[in-house]
């Protein structure tokens, strides 16, 4: 998988999940780093999702109100 299929699949996966995810538990799905998530979290932020990081983990910010 490659960077952007990654993004792609960590969108997803907050835009699925009932409550927060970890950079931990993003990370064991991709199969890569803490910290790769963590950077892919700050590009998808720069490119304008609205992803909140909470102390339990990362959740989009609902946008439908």
């Amino acid at each position: 998988m490659n960077a952007a299929e990654r993004r792609t699949k960590i969108t997803h996966l907050l835009a699925q999940a009932n409550g927060p995810l970890s950079a931990t538990a993003l990370a064991a799905q991709c199969g890569v780093s803490r910290q790769i998530i963590v950077g892919d979290v700050a590009l998808l932020r720069a490119g304008g999702l609205a992803v909140l990081a909470t102390p339990r983990g990362y959740i989009l910010e609902n946008t439908s109100a």
